[in-house]
């Protein structure tokens, strides 16, 4: 009996405490955090195929690390910027399929993968190019940004 009451004497004061805490709301599912992340994927795509250069790095982190194909690493949003108006100046043609989007159960972090389809103008004629890229997304303050892109080519260079 005595140590029913103490038990009843410690258990109380837990239980009264964690009546009076805030309920915790669920946070977003997984189909939901896919579906945000897609729509903001769709978003800097867009603004990529409209060469929106200065829009498209709204988009990334401020310390964004950019690895592209056949060229040496970038970090941060200038270097981002002077990539896309450079490396992609001549571009005439650009597509971007996900094949899938991964978000973490934390909710804060997701990574993206797919293919890229590209064609430039050069003195020769215009140059199809296709490979696939690798991005990581994280959430800031409510809003995904991509912290870490990598793409490569899946065409063979010339001899």
């Amino acid at each position: 009996m005595t140590s029913t009451r103490h038990l009843a004497f410690f258990l109380a004061p837990i239980l009264a405490l964690q009546a009076c805490a805030p309920a915790v709301e669920p946070g977003p599912t997984l189909e939901e955090l896919e579906a945000e992340v897609r729509t903001r994927s769709e978003m800097v795509v867009a603004a990529e195929m409209a060469k929106e250069w200065e829009r498209a790095v709204t988009f990334f982190t401020p310390d964004v690390v950019v690895q592209p194909a056949n060229a040496p690493q970038v970090q941060g949003l200038d270097a981002l910027l002077h990539l896309y108006e450079t490396a992609l100046a001549t571009m005439t043609e650009f597509e971007s399929t996900n094949t899938d989007i991964v978000p973490a159960a934390s909710g804060d972090l997701a990574y993206e993968y797919g293919i890229n389809h590209f064609v430039f103008e050069t003195p020769d004629g215009p140059v199809e190019d296709l490979g696939k890229y690798l991005a990581v997304w994280r959430k800031i303050e409510g809003e995904w940004y991509i912290a870490a892109l990598a793409f490569s080519s899946d065409v063979s260079p010339p001899a």
